[in-house]
């Protein structure tokens, strides 16, 4: 090794070279960090969404001295640094993407789906409202809607989560029995021809039936997973933006919320800050939702005093458990409040006296 080499012009150089492969690796695993894929989603504490500035029930009142929330979670995909996150935080919570994703749907099918759940939930929680209220209400299947596709099955190509079938052969499908009953009589490889609805409009395409996984005696199909579409009739007009929420768990929120503005005669919300959630079906029952432990979360940090949890007796652990579980944890004087049904949230918020300012 020669006396040039070392020299403390040619150390200090090797330093910064080393330094400078330093900062590249430190700066690859920040990017790989912050950005490379893994096989989860994460998810945490959403927002409470006051529900009166969203909904507007033609001639209801708008005038209640407390305010109803429905209540969010926030997903995406889990980069290395949120896995991290979430081993090292409660209030994070890695869910594997195929409990997630139905098989072979993309993040784009996912949302859509989630946004014609959320429609559906948001008609069921009209009808239920107006019934409560004393209203005639009016319930028609009308076509079927396309809910998901098979991989490797004809509809895959074809139809979107969110299309509407109509017709089958030009034979009406009101209802998703019409549609298998038809399909039935048919062989894998017959062609039959689909008339479905996309954002309006009307399309009538070819379709060659399918061979259905898991199913004996080779039975035709489309490869869809599907649901009737719902056309509810009430008597007055019901405008909600729920902007990009999806999913069904708002419906008992927004039953409550419909309700309350129909009755111009009682303020259901008594001057309380109330939050909650659950599904909502049409004979008012409540169903259990996903990550009840970050809308908790959510609604304590909004300032909610109540929470409606469902009650699913039968379950390892109700939702309802999982809320208190929660709300102790995290030391909230939010009451928790378990609701088979809307007249229970009903019942116990008749049976509150009036908060005073």
């Amino acid at each position: 090794m020669t006396e040039e080499y070392r020299t403390p012009q040619n150390r200090a150089a090797r330093r910064i070279r080393l330094l400078l492969w330093l900062f590249v690796l430190l700066m690859a695993l920040m990017l790989a960090g912050f950005y490379l894929p893994t096989p989860y989603y994460v998810e945490r504490p959403g927002s409470a969404v006051e529900l009166a500035p969203i909904v507007e029930v033609e001639g209801g009142k708008k005038d209640a001295a407390g305010v109803f929330m429905l209540t969010t979670v926030r997903m995406g995909e889990a980069t290395p640094a949120w896995v991290l996150y979430a081993k090292l935080f409660p209030d994070a919570e890695l869910i594997d993407k195929d409990l997630v994703l139905n098989q072979g749907e993309s993040d784009e099918d996912f949302t859509r789906r989630e946004q014609a759940v959320m429609q559906n939930s948001q008609k069921i929680a009209e009808a239920v409202a107006f019934r409560l209220a004393g209203y005639e209400v009016k319930i028609e299947n009308h076509g079927v809607i396309v809910m998901g596709t098979i991989p490797g099955m004809p509809a895959k190509n074809i139809f979107q989560v969110g299309d509407i079938i109509t017709a089958v052969d030009h034979h009406a499908t009101p209802e998703q029995q019409a549609l298998r009953n038809y399909l039935a009589k048919k062989k894998v490889g017959d062609t039959v021809q689909i008339t479905f609805q996309r954002d309006g409009e009307e399309r009538t395409v070819p379709v060659t039936l399918g061979e259905l996984p898991g199913e004996e005696a080779h039975r035709p199909g489309l490869g869809i997973s599907l649901d009737n579409n719902q056309v509810i009739e009430v008597p007055e007009e019901v405008t909600i933006t729920a902007r990009n929420i999806g999913g069904p768990s708002a419906g008992l929120m927004f039953t409550l919320e419909i309700y309350n503005q129909l009755r111009k005669d009682l303020d259901l919300t008594r001057g309380y800050r109330i939050a909650g959630t659950g599904t909502i079906n049409a004979d008012g029952t409540v169903g259990r939702i996903g990550g009840i432990n970050h809308k908790v979360v959510a609604a304590d940090k909004a300032g909610a005093e109540i929470f409606f949890a469902p009650d699913d007796a039968g379950s390892e652990s109700s939702n309802y458990e999982e809320a208190v579980a929660t709300a102790k944890r995290i030391g909230t004087k939010m009451k928790i409040v378990p609701v088979k049904t809307v007249d229970d949230a009903i019942a116990f918020l008749t049976s509150l006296p009036p908060k005073r300012s």
